[in-house]
């Protein structure tokens, strides 16, 4: 059995010493949107926050499903670093659309320099997938993280991607294994807006129509969610999680994180989330 805790857009931001010619690109959007509304809905002390849950929760690993940053700068991953050299357990981490923000962040594979600790794995003749095994369960980390013009913030995988996923997943299927896939954004319709879906999510959906999966985890929409893709033997679970440092108050939509228990068995889901004061399970 493995035990983790799922987190996402998290956007740790620091941005000391960044020089005004690295805003001549979409960050200068970015940045405007940090000023007027992103940067008043963040607080990344309570990432902090979580952080302190994990000896209690008797963790065995920390998942975080991409945007750990804002602007894809050199001085947010290293602060996602030191952030993360803090967590008592392991983590496993794969990109959001935020840590690919600009051509040259995506050319230069920023993030894969600086996470490379954290995406360690089997691979096929790519960087993504990669497959981390516990006992019999299997993490399966997927990019949609691609750069994208202002304004825009959709994602894909690209055929060669989800065919060594496909063939993946059914190695992994064929072995007895739990399979949970990591996405940052959702594989299915109606959770994001033209400008902000995963393009490629039908070729995605048919991926796992026919290799199969046990769970699907996501984040990039910052709420709460549940829905299924079709399986080879039934539904396939997809859950989402809100922004791990979200301000906001709104109902699904307050600072979350869930906690899985995952074995060849089956799987349960405890869902914490910040009420103004401390983290809670809506169920305790």
């Amino acid at each position: 059995m493995l035990r983790f805790l799922h987190t996402s857009d998290i956007h740790l931001l620091r941005l000391d010493g960044v020089t005004p010619w690295r805003y001549l690109n979409k960050r200068l959007t970015g940045r405007l949107n940090l000023a007027l509304h992103r940067g008043k809905k963040q607080d990344q002390s309570l990432f902090d926050r979580m952080v302190e849950q994990v000896e209690a929760l008797a963790l065995d690993r920390f998942v975080v499903t991409g945007d750990l940053t804002n602007l894809a700068l050199e001085s947010e991953f290293e602060l996602c670093v030191e952030k993360f050299e803090t967590i008592p357990v392991p983590l496993t981490v794969i990109p959001g659309n935020h840590d690919t923000y600009t051509r040259g962040s995506e050319r230069t594979q920023r993030f894969e320099h600086y996470m490379a600790p954290y995406m360690q794995g089997e691979r096929e003749g790519g960087d993504y997938p990669f497959v981390q095994r516990f006992d019999d369960v299997a993490l399966v980390g997927v990019s949609s993280a691609v750069a994208t013009p202002p304004f825009d913030a959709t994602g894909q995988c690209g055929a060669a991607q989800l065919g060594r996923l496909r063939r993946m997943l059914t190695a992994l299927g064929e072995e007895g294994l739990a399979r949970v896939v990591l996405v940052h954004h959702p594989p299915v319709d109606g959770l994001s807006k033209p400008n902000h879906a995963l393009t490629d999510r039908a070729a995605f959906g048919e991926v796992i129509a026919a290799a199969g999966a046990e769970l699907i985890l996501h984040g990039h929409e910052h709420v709460n969610s549940e829905a299924s893709l079709p399986g080879p033997d039934g539904p396939v679970p997809v859950h989402g999680i809100a922004s791990g440092t979200s301000r906001l108050q709104k109902p699904g939509r307050a600072a979350a994180f869930s906690v899985y228990d995952v074995s060849s068995s089956g799987f349960t889901r405890e869902l914490y989330e910040w009420n103004g004061t401390r983290y809670a399970s809506p169920n305790a």
